[in-house]
């Protein structure tokens, strides 16, 4: 039986955290498959009128996103799995579509059976204001474990 796991990359160093507790985990399976998945919000249209400063700042948040990638992508090197085993997916998320939304999307597409992220520390109020990404994906994900790794 072969395992996937679909761990959610942004900046936060609880982040790479969850990349470490996967790895522990997830080094003794042969068979596991491990997806990256960092999601870029491309900037608003409102914020950045010229379109060519806003392909621009994507691309400057690629390879950004690319640097922090093939960091975590080491630490499941350096833990036992193989870089065969290692995929890297950045994923550009334009309104109205949310980080989440994209996050589920992958899971069920690609057929993982769990997704692993990081708490991203937000206080109470700070969540009821604004959502959380991790929240939402607990809520709603189907057909797969979700682990949070604080």
């Amino acid at each position: 039986m072969e395992n996937k796991a679909l761990v959610a990359v942004d900046l936060s160093e609880n982040s790479l955290k969850a990349v470490d507790y996967l790895a522990e985990v997830m080094s003794c399976h042969p068979k596991a498959r491990v997806t990256l998945l960092h999601v870029i919000m491309e900037p608003s249209p409102d914020i950045v009128i010229d379109e060519e400063q806003r392909k621009q700042r994507v691309e400057q948040l690629r390879t950004e996103a690319l640097q922090l990638m093939e960091k975590a992508g080491e630490r499941l090197t350096s833990r036992g799995i193989s870089e065969e085993r290692i995929r890297l997916l950045i994923q550009v998320c334009s309104k109205p579509v949310s980080v989440a939304e994209l996050i589920l999307h992958e899971q069920k597409n690609g057929g993982y059976d769990t997704i692993v992220m990081g708490k991203r520390g937000m206080s109470k109020r700070e969540q009821f204001l604004f959502g959380s990404v991790s929240s939402r994906v607990v809520r709603e994900a189907r057909n797969c474990a979700v682990w949070i790794v604080d």
